[in-house]
C-alpha cells in the first residue's frame, strides 16, 4: 500500500510538473504553441488512419462475414482522404512558414500519398494568403532598426507575390527613381 501511495505521489508530481512546463512554454514560446496546435489537430487524423490500417491488417482473423473486399477497403481509405485533406491543408495554410513548406513537399509525393491528398496539398503551392502590410512594415522596421518610410519613398502595400515563408513588395528607395523588389520573410516562418 505504501508503494502505491509513493508511486501515486511521484506520478502526481510529474504530472503537475509537466503541466506547468507545457503551460509555461505555451505562454512564452510561439514555436512550441504552434507545434502543440499542429499535433492536437493532426494527431487524431493520424490515429484514424492507423486504426483503419490495423483493422485491415488484422482482418484476416475476423469471421468471414466481417471481412471487407478490396473495393470496400479502397473506399474506406478514400473516405478518410476526402474527410481530412481539406482540414489539414487549411491548417497548414493558416500556420504558414515551415508547415506550409512541408505541405508543398507533400504535394510532390505522388508515389506515397493518394491523389486526393496531393491534389489538395497543391493548393499550398500558389494559394498562400499574404500577411497584412502592417505586419510586413513592422518586420522591416524590426530588421533594419529604421522606419520603412526612411528607406522607401514608395512602398506598395499589395504584394507582388506571397509564398510559404515570405512575400515580395514593389518599392522605391529614397533618392532613387528605380523600383526595387523587397522580399520580406514572415516572422513565423521558422
Amino acid at each position: 500500500m505504501r508503494f502505491l501511495r509513493q508511486t501515486g505521489a511521484v506520478v502526481g508530481a510529474f504530472g503537475i510538473g509537466l503541466g506547468g512546463y507545457v503551460a509555461y512554454r505555451s505562454h512564452h514560446d510561439e514555436g512550441f504553441r504552434r507545434a502543440i496546435r499542429l499535433y492536437s489537430e493532426v494527431g487524431p487524423v493520424v490515429a484514424h488512419y492507423r486504426l483503419l490500417q490495423a483493422k485491415h491488417k488484422w482482418e484476416k482473423y475476423f469471421p468471414e462475414s466481417l471481412k471487407t473486399t478490396e473495393e470496400e477497403k479502397n473506399d474506406a481509405w478514400l473516405s478518410l482522404d476526402k474527410r481530412y485533406s481539406p482540414h489539414v491543408v487549411e491548417l497548414l495554410k493558416d500556420m504558414k512558414g515551415m508547415y506550409t513548406k512541408y505541405g508543398q513537399i507533400g504535394a510532390s509525393m505522388t508515389n506515397q500519398l493518394s491523389r486526393e491528398w496531393t491534389d489538395k496539398l497543391r493548393e499550398l503551392e500558389d494559394a498562400v494568403p499574404p500577411q497584412p502590410a502592417q505586419v510586413v512594415l513592422k518586420t522591416i522596421q524590426e530588421e533594419t532598426g529604421k522606419d520603412p518610410m526612411e528607406t522607401f519613398s514608395y512602398f506598395e502595400e499589395q504584394p507582388l507575390g506571397s509564398a510559404s515563408i515570405g512575400q515580395v513588395h514593389k518599392a522605391k528607395l529614397v533618392g532613387s527613381d528605380e523600383f526595387v523588389a523587397v522580399k520580406v520573410q514572415y516572422p513565423t516562418s521558422l
